[in-house]
């Protein structure tokens, strides 16, 4: 069972500590070493030729061996279990010393960090994909051990490595001063400054003890290394192995930040790690900027792996004419492996206090998510009724075929969204949808049973204009089947109760079955189709003299035929492949009398370009398009000759009517010969540059020729450091409350290196008013940055603005102090990315 995946508690960049600071490869290459220096006692080393290589390093410097040594031996040690000898060679025949560990720090800090690069800061982003578990050591892998001089104890049971000692075995790796091992209680210990590496993990540090049978020890003055899965650093006064699975540290300091750089740090004056149950505890913790502490705890307990944890997540503030100033502490409880939740109190300073919560579940077929939030004295309300507002989601696939969807959303009042909602898309929301949806998928056919209604939070619209449930909603479809000759038949049913308080309600069973004689070759398609719009009502409280169960049966008939030509050309000196494309699509749907027939779902298509292959000028079943009109079209596309992306793409067309169209859901008979002219151009600009427009342009019209418009254009860097987006949007509409013209600027720059300015402001020219801005600054490196907002919108033309002021801090690895603000600009500017 898949478990939640979640971010916990405030200090997130604990968590990217393993209990194997020293421990871990400490304790593997201490028992291995054990295990293969166990040599028989009587056992004499004998001169061999030298090793074939040395393993040396150009940061190591060689160390003097003992003058107590009695000989320098250069030596390789294998698992004597697995019969291979061990071999040495003295000093005096190879001519070189063996390694040791500079002792200035400088020297030491270079050794830390060579070899390993810092891409990033903190744990490895997803992007750059995950790092492969190494596959755990066969017991027979071999140690490859360059050393100054060997020295056994015959009597005391102690073997000494001196005159500096580097131990390799697959990708870990010990060098040392001195090592000596005591056959009698498995202690370890090594002198001078020591070096433990593993992948992953690099350790430097003085001195250190271990015990094999206790896996207890203790290493002093560490310097660490994470690298791979997370790039981190650190220092320890003294780490101690109290257990296999449990380590304890003094004086630890922790940063994300790279070498060099020390914008921010968590010392603490204790940690207590314990993998087993994945937690840590730190004591007397600090959070310092530029190594000033800012923020202090006497304790903080904390996960140190991907397992979920109970606690308090970071705390977000904010402010806004709304609510005033905002402070969220939201604490999770992980309640089982498939089961969590978040309880989120809002403090408002000028509403009260607010409870949210989140609950969120998995199992084996499905998966959901559960939000509500309630306030039970809003000060800023009229009345003194508590408001709340609740959200369900649930998706799920049972016994393989069958697949559930529900989307429920519900308030207490119509001003809620407004006075705590935070983004137009919710604010302007004018009815919240509440579905229940089942599904079964057949072979070649399938059924979908629904629930569906809606809450209006619009004050404006009145019981008459207020959408339609359907309860319920069964729909039938018959996959495309080829039934002989080429002949190819498919079928749509749908059956809905509609249900309304104020008007006409009632039944409707509507049928499409379809046949068609599909021809396609490489160079294009030729597809007559017919079919039969079949519908059926049982109408309640109908219009005095309206007939309550009206019916209708009308045919359609579609030719659809187009080309493809292809010639090779260029694209601004790119060799490239352009396609010439006219189509001919022509479309006879008889006229009938709908009038006595209710709108339940149906509404006019917009007029764009790829509506003109549409069967049907209306949406939904309610009214079917009288048509006897052929539509003339014409694409041209180039293509990039190696890739075939596409760098260009023109399309233009219109309709030609060759009757009236008597049809309609609002207003008179439509009777032009011809339609609007609408097309697309959609291009590569250059390198960052793409662009697209749409248009509908009416020739007949004396005044207001162009009834929709719109162009966009987008500039963008690789990886989003650069972004503009530009955009302009105009749609005359059906009507004046329809009718729209804005204008949108987006973007992202970099004035420096560390300094982004971000912003957006979405004008509207038919009302002359700002409809949303906002402008920012993001800046920082790569293990911090800092987020700063204004906001200023409406959440309609005629209510009052709202001004708002967001603040994040971002550390690596630690977390995200504060508002959303990266959340935000993802969802508000365009192709924008959090680093």
């Amino acid at each position: 069972m898949t478990a939640l995946d979640r971010r916990r508690i405030s200090a997130r960049a604990f968590s990217l500590l393993p209990w194997v600071l020293i421990g871990a490869p400490g304790l593997l290459f201490a028992q291995t070493l054990a295990q293969e220096l166990a040599l028989e006692q009587t056992r004499s080393l004998a001169p061999v030729p030298p090793p074939a290589s040395q393993l040396r390093s150009s940061l190591l410097e060689p160390a003097p061996a003992s003058a107590s040594d009695t000989q320098a031996r250069d030596t390789q040690v294998r698992n004597p279990e697995a019969g291979v000898q061990a071999e040495a060679a003295t000093t005096a025949e190879t001519g070189q010393q063996p390694a040791g560990i500079a002792q200035p720090t400088a020297d030491r800090d270079t050794l830390l960090h060579d070899g390993l690069d810092w891409a990033f800061c903190g744990p490895r982003p997803a992007r750059l994909g995950s790092v492969p578990v190494a596959a755990p050591l066969a017991a027979d892998t071999p140690i490859d051990i360059n050393t100054g001089a060997v020295a056994y104890q015959q009597d005391t049971g102690i073997l000494t490595l001196s005159g500096g000692v580097d131990l390799r075995r697959a990708g870990e790796r010990v060098v040392a001063d001195t090592l000596t091992y005591d056959r009698n209680t498995g202690d370890i210990e090594t002198q001078g400054a020591t070096l433990m590496e593993r992948p992953g993990l690099r350790m430097i540090g003085d001195r250190a003890q271990l015990n094999l049978e206790t896996y207890q020890g203790q290493m002093h003055n560490v310097s660490y290394r994470f690298s791979d899965a997370a790039n981190l650093r650190g220092t320890a006064d003294l780490a101690e192995l109290l257990s296999p699975s449990q380590t304890g540290y003094r004086g630890l300091v922790y940063s994300t930040c790279p070498p060099g750089t020390n914008a921010w740090s968590i010392k603490a004056a204790k940690l207590k790690l314990d993998q087993e149950q994945g937690i840590g505890v730190a004591r007397d913790a600090r959070l310092r900027i530029k190594g000033v502490p800012v923020i202090y705890t006497p304790y903080l307990r904390f996960p140190i792996d991907d397992r979920r944890r109970s606690g308090f997540l970071i705390p977000t503030v904010g402010t806004s004419d709304q609510s005033g100033l905002e402070l969220v502490v939201p604490y999770y409880w992980n309640i089982a492996p498939n089961l969590d939740a978040t309880i989120s109190p809002h403090f408002l300073s000028e509403r009260g206090l607010l409870m949210g919560t989140e609950l969120r579940y998995m199992t084996r077929n499905d998966n959901g998510r559960i939000e509500a939030e309630f306030i039970p004295n809003d000060a800023k309300y009229e009345g003194n009724d508590a408001r709340w507002a609740l959200n369900l989601e649930e998706s799920g696939t049972w016994l393989g075929r069958f697949n559930t969807l529900v989307e429920f959303s519900a308030v207490s009042d119509d001003r809620y969204l407004q006075d705590f909602g935070n983004g137009l898309d919710i604010t302007s929301t004018r009815q919240l949808l509440q579905r229940g949806t089942v599904s079964y998928f057949g072979d070649g056919w399938s059924l979908q049973t629904a629930l569906q209604g809606y809450q209006t939070v619009d004050p404006e619209l009145t019981p008459e204009q207020r959408p339609y449930g359907r309860l319920p909603q069964v729909i039938f479809n018959l996959s495309p089947v080829e039934i002989g000759a080429g002949l190819v038949t498919s079928l749509n049913a749908e059956y809905d109760y509609f249900d309304h308080n104020h008007i006409v309600y009632g039944q409707r069973l509507a049928m499409q079955p379809s046949l068609s004689l599909p021809l396609r070759r490489s160079y294009g398609h030729l597809i007559p189709t017919l079919s039969l719009n079949l519908s059926g009502y049982d109408l309640t409280n109908t219009a005095l003299g309206q007939p309550t169960s009206p019916s209708h049966s009308i045919p359609t008939i579609e030719v659809d035929g187009k080309l493809v030509l292809e010639r090779e050309a260029s694209w601004f000196g790119t060799a490239a492949l352009q396609t010439l494309e006219p189509r001919l699509y022509y479309l006879y749907t008889p006229y009938e009398d709908q009038s006595a027939t209710p709108v339940f779902d149906s509404s006019d298509l917009a007029f764009n370009f790829a509506n003109l292959f549409r069967s049907n000028r209306f949406t939904g079943r309610d009214r079917i398009g009288d048509a006897n009109q052929i539509t003339t079209a014409l694409s041209s596309r180039f293509l990039d000759a190696r890739t075939g992306a596409e760098m260009l793409r023109l399309s233009i067309g219109r309709i030609l009517y060759f009757a009236d169209r008597r049809v309609q859901i609002f207003g008179p008979t439509e009777d032009a010969s011809e339609s609007p002219v609408t097309g697309e151009i959609s291009a590569q600009l250059f390198d960052r540059w793409r662009g697209r427009a749409s248009f509908e342009w009416d020739p007949a019209e004396e005044t207001d020729q162009w009834g929709r418009r719109t162009l966009q254009l987008q500039y963008l860097e690789p990886g989003a450091k650069r972004l503009v987006n530009l955009a302009y949007r105009f749609d005359a509409g059906n009507n004046i409350d329809n009718r729209f013209e804005t204008t949108d600027l987006s973007f992202r720059l970099p004035v420096s290196n560390q300094v982004n300015v971000v912003g957006r402001w979405l004008y509207s020219l038919e009302t002359e008013e700002t409809s949303d801005a906002f402008a920012g600054i993001e800046f920082g490196q790569c293990c911090w940055k800092i987020r700063v907002l204004g906001r200023h919108f409406k959440n309609r033309a005629d209510s009052p603005a709202n001004t708002s002021v967001m603040l994040q801090v971002e550390l690596a690895g630690l977390g995200a102090f504060g508002s959303s603000v990266d959340s935000f600009l993802q969802r508000e500017v365009y192709g924008y990315q959090v680093e």
